[in-house]
């Protein structure tokens, strides 16, 4: 039985150091889940960003070829031939 009675400081402070551990991880899971949830919002705001740059570049093209529908097509046709030259090597 002394044994045991000796070995009762020792089991309450890892018991302690075992509660505190606890602690930790709880501070730094909610740390990490707000830390997630700025990525998560930084990634949004930077997806629409490029929504609307793409959808900007699209009214300018579709602007540029309402103006110059000849030249829309020359271009088209010039492309449309390198890129056959290119496939047929």
């Amino acid at each position: 039985m002394a044994a045991k009675d000796a070995d009762m400081p020792a089991h309450h402070a890892l018991s302690e150091e075992i509660q505190e551990i606890a602690k930790h991880l709880q501070t730094l899971r909610k740390d990490i889940d707000g830390l997630t949830g700025s990525i998560k919002s930084a990634g949004g705001h930077q997806a629409e960003r490029i929504q609307d740059a793409a959808g900007e570049a699209l009214a300018a093209i579709e602007t540029s070829v309402r103006r110059k529908p000849a030249q829309a097509i020359g271009i088209a046709l010039g492309i449309g031939f390198l890129v056959g030259v290119v496939l047929r090597r």
